[in-house]
């Protein structure tokens, strides 16, 4: 019985080993999952809530991301379902602006994703990112629109043509925006609930958002 059993310790052994180095590289990947989902904190601060804000106030269609103003009250199962509806379908999103103040707002929006450059680029060098196929494809969507915007030396020159194709690649950043913030304020929402109260009080889809606690 006894020799019987000290010729199976080599297996039992190798089984815990095995079952050991599971555990550690979930909890490793479990960590870095968290830290970037706290990167994804300074990229709203840093660039995303302001994007989000420039491109919510000439969205045509403001109706598609109404909902998104009372998010201080929903629950967990609001924002699962939110998420669904966002990969199912995308945002309507059209630029409405005049001839005379197109100009303008792409200078803005240029002048903000240039300064933001270097900080989104050292994001994409970041090779944990590839964990997150979601976030690398807003980040490259904005290095595309970036990149669009700063081959443009002279944007008094963009005609409605040439409009139409930036919209579409502001639409493409915006949906894929939205749904990053939503899923980022889900993470909030379970792990640090005290970080959400900022986020909501500054709420980029609401125009009446307040940062100074009212009650």
């Amino acid at each position: 019985y006894i020799w019987t059993h000290l010729g199976f310790i080599p297996v039992d052994i190798l089984v815990v080993a095995f079952l050991l180095d599971e555990i550690i590289e979930r909890k490793e990947k479990e960590a870095m999952l968290e830290k970037l989902d706290m990167l994804m904190s300074t990229f709203f601060s840093e660039v995303g809530n302001e994007l989000i804000s420039q491109l919510s106030t000439v969205n045509k269609y403001k109706a598609s991301t109404e909902n998104l103003k009372s998010i201080k009250n929903w629950t967990e199962n609001d924002f699962d379902n939110k998420l669904a509806e966002l990969k199912d379908a995308s945002i309507d999103f059209s630029a409405d602006i005049s001839k005379e103040d197109r100009e303008e707002f792409l200078e803005n929006l240029r002048t903000l994703l240039v300064d933001k450059r270097e900080f989104i680029i050292n994001l994409i060098n970041n090779p944990n990112l590839l964990e997150k196929e979601e976030f690398t494809g807003l980040i490259n969507a904005i290095l595309h629109l970036d990149e669009e915007l700063e081959h443009r030396s002279d944007l008094a020159l963009v005609n409605d043509a040439d409009f139409g194709h930036l919209n579409g690649d502001m639409q493409r950043v915006y949906n894929k925006l939205v749904h990053e913030w939503v899923y980022y304020l889900k993470y909030l929402y379970k792990h640090h609930p005290y970080m959400i109260a900022l986020i909501i009080r500054t709420n980029p889809f609401d125009e009446d958002a307040d940062v100074y606690v009212k009650e």
